[in-house]
């Protein structure tokens, strides 16, 4: 729970019940050996027993009233902080990729103690695991893209003047690979293609997914190979790599997973 939890208890009581609140909340967390970083458990500890103190001067009922009132406000600024730092850690993860690419074990580990300097009340192991996660699961999108991507230029390869007939049995196959998209989505991106192929194909970069997918297949090469052993080790994307048709002569050549 955010540290300043103890300020909102604190203020409330002020608020609330004035001076001898204040008192009885000093008190209270001098007892219970209150920190100033309290836990989860030691703010609930604290309210419980604010409550019970406070019920026997003002009565159950009011009581009761003050500090459910009290938890309320607790709960929805818990709720507001951990929606916040949920954002700025995939930002800060997303700015990270933009500006360095994939991070290391050891950057994780410097982003983690970077969040947690700033405020983010986490344990830095479990924060560690969360942002390596969350690294994961970008690049398994990034994949998903890729092949996506791939495929549609294979299939306008193989069919460029193709039927309606043809394009449901490729959306069929599309389904089958499990790439996340819908039916308008991906007929959206089979006619950006087309329209692409037809007044610009001369002029044709190398994209951003072809850039991502080359990024991941440079990891098992890297120097640094070890650095990446929580992507370089992970089945799922090992899997997505090899269904990558930029990878194929990669993986023909290399015997990786």
């Amino acid at each position: 729970m955010p540290a300043d939890s103890l300020n909102i208890v604190k203020n409330y009581l002020e608020t609330n019940i004035g001076d001898l609140g204040i008192i009885i909340f000093q008190k209270s967390v001098k007892k219970l050996g209150i920190g100033v970083n309290p836990s989860k458990n030691e703010i609930e500890n604290l309210v419980l027993s604010l409550e019970k103190t406070f019920a026997r001067l003002y009565g159950e009922k009011r009581s009761r009233t003050i500090f459910d009132e009290l938890r309320k406000e607790l709960i929805n600024y818990d709720t507001f902080f951990y929606k916040f730092f949920g954002t700025k850690i995939e930002d800060t993860l997303n700015n990270f990729f933009e500006m360095k690419g994939i991070p290391k074990g050891t950057e994780i580990t410097e982003i983690a103690s970077f969040l947690i300097s700033n405020g983010y009340e986490e344990n830095e192991k479990k924060l560690i695991e969360k942002l390596k996660q969350l690294t994961k699961e970008r690049i398994v999108r990034d994949l998903k893209g890729s092949i996506l991507t791939s495929e549609i230029k294979s299939f306008l390869d193989k069919n460029p003047l193709y039927s309606e007939a043809d394009k449901e049995i490729f959306i069929n196959e599309i389904k089958k690979k499990k790439l996340d998209i819908n039916d308008i989505d991906l007929k959206d991106k089979i006619e950006k293609e087309r329209l692409f192929r037809k007044f610009n194909y001369i002029e044709r970069k190398e994209n951003e997914e072809e850039k991502i997918a080359k990024q991941y297949v440079e990891l098992f090469n890297s120097r640094s190979k070890k650095e990446y052993d929580y992507i370089t080790s992970d089945m799922d994307i090992i899997s997505l790599m090899k269904k990558n048709h930029y990878m194929f002569s990669y993986f023909k050549i290399n015997s990786i997973g």
